[in-house]
């Protein structure tokens, strides 16, 4: 009796052994190597559909590990990134924490977004006549089809909700989701000379880069907690991203820049896909 015991208990010990190994390789996998996400609404059609599964290879960009959990629970986030195969690129398919958070910039841990990036920090960003323009790009740059249906309707029929873009200031800035920019986006060491016109596209950024209230004085001086602050040097990169779905999709045209270290990773991959309907599944493997 007392040997078929311990032979059980072997078992028991053998089996438990290999589930907790299974357990951290899963874990440390999901952390280091690739990460599982859904894709709930339908911003990034044709390319993405809902129902997605969507897998985002971490290897590409590098794992983002976080410092401390205080940090995010704060709505702040500290986090290093491992070392990637390469920077995200132009048309790259991104899954990262949507910014924004009661009208400022500030972490929300489990609030992914993906869309595609446009965009680079340095790059400068535009719209002219429904297609995106690039300064440093020539390529094209997301759906172009669903960007020629946008390209073929005026401004008025643009639906009015979605209609105009950030900064959403009619009289300085009378932007679209049609025609909208140049907007140059921030990159880590550069340098912005402030005023009462290019503060309205930059002030989350500099609030959150400084923790400190923007607003300008009725002289048109731009200031910081009552401070005359005349230029600021960006200390973060940031990207500009939009859906393919150019006429439903809730992106940077409408909020603003996305901070690097929001970004989870890149997408490479559509392994399969899950009707929300019906739960059929349905098998896909492309390679984006």
């Amino acid at each position: 009796m007392k040997q078929y015991i311990n032979k059980l208990l072997d078992i028991f010990l053998y089996t438990a052994g290999i589930v907790l190994v299974c357990v951290i390789a899963y874990c440390i996998g999901r952390i280091f190597v690739i990460d599982q996400f859904v894709i709930p609404s339908d911003s990034m059609t044709p390319t993405l559909q809902v129902g997605d599964r969507v897998w985002v290879n971490k290897l590409l960009f590098g794992a983002r590990i976080y410092e401390d959990v205080d940090s995010i629970n704060n709505s702040t986030l500290r986090s290093w990134r491992t070392r990637g195969v390469r920077q995200v690129e132009r048309n790259d398919i991104l899954i990262f924490n949507y910014p924004i958070n009661g009208k400022k910039i500030a972490f929300k841990i489990n609030y992914v977004y993906a869309k595609r990036c446009i965009a680079l920090p340095g790059d400068s960003i535009s719209a002219v006549e429904g297609y995106y323009k690039n300064n440093n790009y020539q390529g094209a740059l997301g759906d172009l089809k669903r960007q020629e249906r946008l390209h073929k309707m005026t401004d008025e029929e643009v639906p009015k909700e979605g209609r105009y873009t950030m900064p959403k200031s009619l009289k300085k800035y009378p932007w679209t989701i049609r025609n909208f920019g140049p907007l140059y986006v921030p990159r880590k060491g550069d340098v912005i000379h402030l005023d009462a016109n290019n503060i309205l596209l930059y002030r989350r950024v500099i609030e959150f880069e400084t923790g400190k209230k923007v607003k300008v004085s009725t002289m048109g001086e731009v200031l910081a907690d009552g401070i005359p602050l005349p230029y600021h040097i960006f200390t973060h990169n940031y990207y500009f991203t939009c859906g393919d779905n150019v006429l439903n999709s809730r992106d940077s045209r409408y909020w603003g820049f996305v901070p690097e270290e929001y970004i989870v990773g890149i997408v490479d991959c559509i392994p399969y896909s899950i009707d929300k309907y019906t739960d059929e599944w349905e098998w896909k493997w492309r390679f984006l």
